[in-house]
């Protein structure tokens, strides 16, 4: 099994020593462009009233690091009774590097499992701050909101794709069996890239949730495999399930 994994350079050797250990072989490749977005006034004020939130959540490593720098910009101390929450122990790990106490969900590391953490169970007009970049899913506000609580966002970054990357991701795919799709954004992207290959490509889509396997389905791609998180461990035990024959294919 040849397996095509889009994941920044970043993160490359971690994924790498993980999924090494299963049968097949995996290139990685970076598509991936993050620009910071110039600060602006109503900015300042959301970082100046930190302490009214009773819950901040970043959505990723880059909108933790924004926070970080808000923090030591802006607060001798992080304020007290904030709850600091995260998708996973890599943006955890920003956040615990300014001394802040990062609360995420043991496994999945989706903005489901996240939202399904005690912390979220909300109150009543509660406030939140949502750290993101442009754009991108509006899960953890929608649902908040619909729980009750009172729900801010400030969007710190702006994700691209590189479009020569793209173009080098569908050569590779001709020698491919399957790619890794973690994010609907990246999903879209890569069909625009080159609709007329991606959508007649005879290989397989391997999608890290039902919900991004529903999105598959609603493209008409021909055949997906559904994971259980966007981990690398969730990938490691995809591929031990494909390699053992226990992940069955779902073909259009």
């Amino acid at each position: 099994m040849r397996l095509l994994v889009p994941k920044a350079n970043a993160d490359q050797a971690r994924w790498q020593a993980i999924v090494d250990q299963a049968p097949g072989s995996v290139h990685f490749v970076d598509p991936w462009q993050l620009s910071a977005v110039a600060p602006t006034p109503a900015q300042k004020t959301t970082w100046l009233n930190l302490d009214r939130y009773h819950g901040v959540l970043c959505v990723s490593p880059q909108a933790a690091k924004s926070l970080v720098q808000a923090l030591d910009t802006y607060w001798p101390q992080p304020p007290a009774a904030v709850n600091w929450l995260c998708n996973g122990p890599q943006t955890a790990a920003v956040l615990r590097s300014a001394g802040l106490t990062a609360v995420h969900p043991e496994r999945g590391y989706t903005a489901e499992d996240v939202l399904n953490l005690r912390v979220c169970q909300v109150n009543i007009d509660d406030n939140w701050l949502i750290v993101k970049g442009v754009g991108g899913r509006l899960t953890y506000a929608e649902t908040l909101s619909q729980r009750g609580a009172r729900v801010d966002s400030i969007e710190v970054y702006r994700r691209g794709l590189v479009s020569a990357q793209l173009a080098a991701l569908a050569q590779l795919a001709q020698q491919s069996d399957a790619i890794w799709v973690s994010s609907e954004y990246f999903g879209q992207q890569l069909l625009a890239s080159a609709p007329a290959f991606w959508r007649e490509w005879p290989g397989q889509w391997w999608l890290s949730s039902p919900r991004l396997a529903h999105w598959a389905q609603s493209e008409g791609l021909q055949t997906i495999v559904q994971g259980q998180g966007a981990t690398p461990e969730a990938l490691y035990q995809l591929m031990m399930s494909v390699a053992q024959g226990n992940a069955v294919p779902n073909h259009r």
